[in-house]
């Protein structure tokens, strides 16, 4: 499966930004913030896929801000070998692509989070998928 992918010269392009303000913070709260990712892969033409990483932030409880920043990259394909891959989303989930996604996904949050009450947010730039 290792030549899956046919060219390795692409482009990360935003898809979406969702920033949502919440309350401030009270004195003294403990905040959890969550941070998940989730992938999908859409057949473009018979030659070409798009993979999009999505990485949401969340802060438990609801107070600051919450975020969802999705990227996306065309990626040209083997059509015989990505036909052959049990599942898509997995092969990528594993791939460079990925981590191409979420270091651009991780510089995006922390200019998002810049100016926010608890400064830039730096998540980590690998991936982060549900167990």
């Amino acid at each position: 499966m290792a030549n899956v992918i046919r060219n390795m010269n692409y482009k990360p392009i935003i898809e979406k930004i969702e920033y949502n303000r919440e309350r401030e913070p009270q004195p003294n709260d403990k905040i959890n913030m969550r941070v998940w990712d989730e992938m999908k892969v859409e057949r473009l033409r018979a030659d070409a896929v798009k993979v999009i990483l999505q990485r949401n932030v969340e802060p438990e409880p609801k107070t600051i801000f919450s975020i969802k920043v999705s990227i996306g990259i065309e990626v040209l394909i083997n059509t015989e070998e990505f036909d052959k891959l049990d599942d898509a989303v997995d092969f990528f989930k594993n791939s460079q692509i990925s981590r191409v996604l979420a270091s651009t996904i991780s510089c995006v949050i922390s200019q998002l989070t810049l100016h926010s009450p608890i400064g830039a947010m730096i998540t980590a730039p690998v991936v982060q998928f549900p167990q």
